[in-house]
């Protein structure tokens, strides 16, 4: 016959168990969206040219490909023309702000950080309803690029790798806007 210890030991090892599977059973940490934007039965959309309102040339692009390929690449709509279209998602760039974040000992700058704002909407192309829209939906990545001191071409390609970065960003949350509703 078992020894009281050892039934003890063996009751406070089941109970210690049977705590731990309620505890991680019940306070599990969850992220769910609300729900996407998507209406039942549209499987196609359609990403036109952002509009640029910087002054930046060709951010308009570096966005507007961003946000074609995360779609592509998520895979749940299919991209096509605005005459094929279930959906539209529309974009402005409203903001390229650049802000200087280190100097050599000559008050040059020697690093900037890159952030893209848009304000965007989806449309249903069948009934021509807005779904939904936001302003000011600001890149929150780090997208900082270095100054090549006397090599323009090396700092052009530093900068263009951040606009990418933070065009992707942008990217990145406006489909998560348009399939998860976050």
């Amino acid at each position: 016959m078992p020894s009281m210890h050892k039934l003890k030991k063996n009751a406070v090892t089941i109970l210690i168990a049977v705590m731990l599977a309620m505890t991680v059973s019940a306070c599990g940490y969850h992220i769910s969206g609300r729900g996407g934007l998507v209406p039942e039965g549209a499987a196609t959309i359609a990403v036109p040219v952002f509009f640029n309102g910087t002054s930046e040339p060709y951010v308009d692009v570096e966005v507007t490909q961003a946000v074609v390929d995360e779609f592509l690449t998520d895979g749940r709509l299919r991209i096509v023309s605005l005459e094929e279209a279930d959906l539209v998602l529309r974009g402005t760039i409203t903001n390229y702000d650049v802000t200087a974040l280190s100097y050599n000992p000559q008050s040059y700058a020697q690093q900037y950080r890159v952030h893209i704002t848009v304000d965007a909407s989806l449309e249903d192309q069948r009934s021509k309803k807005v779904l939904w829209q936001e302003r000011s939906i600001r890149s929150s990545l780090i997208s900082d690029y270095a100054v090549a001191m006397g090599n323009v071409s090396a700092t052009r390609v530093s900068k263009d790798a951040a606009i990418k970065k933070a065009s992707q960003d942008i990217a990145w949350t406006l489909r998560s806007r348009v399939l998860e509703g976050f």
